[in-house]
């Protein structure tokens, strides 16, 4: 994957940025996500979705690796990172206090769209295919996009 070095260097800067983001919006709001484990699921969902696009940035930053290594470093990654994914989701199961708030926490979470994302790029590039890399552009945007969502969400909507 060379030439790819770029991309590395501009997913680690985002998702050490969007880490930084997510910890600022917990601790406006530490009181009430410390008090709904509802929350502290979504939070932590979305704080491992940052990590693997930082974890993600990592492996694609390593030079001169054969594209089938980089492949299974991102099923792995890809696998890991969905087990942490599904047990937080079952630990934060519904938002009893507030279901509009949930909702919209489920409808922005890019969990499924991230793992799988990782996963189907990692296969891609371990059956050799040409232009497996490009599948990270769409995983990594909506990663972005939906762990921006849900911290907006942890700053704005529980300030209602």
């Amino acid at each position: 994957m060379s030439g790819w070095d770029t991309f590395a260097v501009i997913v680690g800067g985002v998702g050490g940025a969007l880490v930084g983001l997510l910890f600022v919006a917990i601790s406006i709001h530490a009181k009430q996500i410390a008090g709904s484990a509802s929350l502290r699921g979504r939070a932590a969902q979305t704080l491992v979705i940052f990590a693997t696009l930082l974890l993600l940035a990592i492996v694609l930053a390593i030079p001169s690796q054969p594209d089938r290594v980089i492949g299974a470093e991102l099923v792995a990654l890809a696998v890991g990172a969905a087990i942490l994914l599904i047990l937080l989701d079952r630990s934060a199961g519904d938002v009893a206090t507030d279901p509009s708030l949930g909702r919209v926490l489920k409808r922005v979470n890019p969990n499924i769209t991230t793992a799988l994302g990782v996963a189907l790029t990692g296969v891609l590039l371990l059956t050799g295919v040409d232009w497996a890399p490009y599948t990270l552009l769409p995983t990594t945007c909506v990663a972005i996009v939906g762990g921006l969502a849900s911290a907006y969400l942890l700053l704005t909507k529980l300030s209602e």
